[in-house]
């Protein structure tokens, strides 16, 4: 069993993460021509401050959340709608900083918000009834990778007996990579994981005090790509093979997919490589302003060209796949864009 920390944001956190987003975010902006006029127009609008919560910096979330923070600042600047953008461990931490009001918006994969909002899984009897949904994003995928030397199938049970690094203790990362890990004849037990952020995780990875480390994120995923790149030939990523898949959905593994990495994602990656993964959903709670999230839901899709130029994953995210995999009722000011844009919304998705 894994045990909940609470590790809120706290007042300096804030502080610096929003200096952080306006020196490295904001610096990726389209450019927008204020006029005279606008800006006493803008000084007379009520600033409205909303905080992303995204992860930890060589991921996925991390990169597109500070795209994201950017472009509603930006474009919403008229409206005072401000947003900062806080480094995290990824879903699990996000999702608790949203149930106590540390953040307003999250990135997090779809299994850990339809557990959280419904109570079940690690979530027992601590639900999130009032997180809702905003929109899909897209699929994170898992990633294996491993010194080349310590390499014999290609697959996942070349982890038995090394060292991996994964996740911080309480992240999302950790534990997907501990479900996987269950599906190996030892379940995990031969696998020694050492908790670090990715950064460290690269750094240990590189001089071989671990042999490989795990990683999730929409493909390609910034770390990995540093890796191979500056390291041709001395990693290579493994692959979840069919019997680990079936393992875990035969467990109910919920929201489970099967994906690939296909080939030339990465530096040096010749052949696909089968892997698992999760939908991703942007996330709020009930108590944001239906305005606002209208205002945030309507400006990220007027500028998805703007997101896939921040990450490639983006490509992923469209009116037509808004839904996939949510499981968690939307917000109503994400309802109101859909409905403006005569998009089909699934019955089980509108809040009673």
């Amino acid at each position: 069993m894994i045990t909940f920390i609470r590790r809120p944001y706290d007042r300096y956190t804030r502080v610096f993460l929003t200096f952080l987003f306006l020196v490295t975010g904001l610096a990726a902006a389209p450019v927008v021509n204020v006029n005279a006029s606008d800006q006493d127009k803008t000084r007379e609008t009520a600033r409205i401050s909303v905080l992303v919560a995204t992860g930890m910096p060589g991921g996925t979330y991390y990169r597109v959340g500070l795209g994201m923070a950017s472009l509603w600042t930006t474009r919403l600047r008229a409206t005072g709608i401000r947003v900062s953008a806080a480094i995290s461990e990824g879903s699990r931490e996000n999702i608790e900083a949203i149930r106590i009001a540390d953040a307003d918006l999250i990135l997090a994969e779809s299994a850990f918000c339809t557990m959280a909002y419904s109570g079940t899984g690690i979530y027992e009897d601590n639900p999130l009834p009032e997180l809702r949904s905003v929109t899909a994003l897209w699929p994170d995928v898992v990633h294996f990778l491993i010194r080349s030397e310590a390499m014999r199938s290609g697959t996942l049970a070349d982890l038995e007996g090394v060292t991996v690094a994964t996740g911080l203790p309480e992240s999302g990362a950790r534990y997907t990579t501990q479900m996987v890990l269950g599906t190996l004849k030892s379940g995990g037990k031969s696998v020694q994981l050492r908790s670090m952020s990715n950064m460290a995780a690269a750094e240990a990875l590189r001089n071989g005090t671990v042999q490989a480390l795990t990683v999730t994120g929409g493909i390609p995923v910034p770390l990995v790509v540093t890796l191979l790149q500056e390291n041709p030939g001395r990693f290579s990523l493994l692959e979840i093979a069919e019997p680990s898949f079936m393992a875990l959905r035969d467990r109910n593994v919920m929201n489970i997919l099967r994906l690939v990495i296909p080939p030339r994602t990465y530096p040096g990656q010749v052949n696909a490589v089968k892997s698992v993964g999760f939908g991703n959903v942007l996330a709020t709670t009930s108590s944001l302003s239906s305005q606002v999230v209208y205002q945030l839901t309507k400006t990220l899709y007027q500028n998805l060209d703007y997101l896939t130029g921040v990450h490639p994953a983006c490509r992923e995210i469209g009116l037509d796949r808004a839904f996939r995999d949510v499981q968690i009722p939307l917000h109503p000011g994400a309802i109101l864009y859909f409905r403006e844009r005569n998009v089909d919304i699934p019955e089980h998705l509108v809040p009673r």
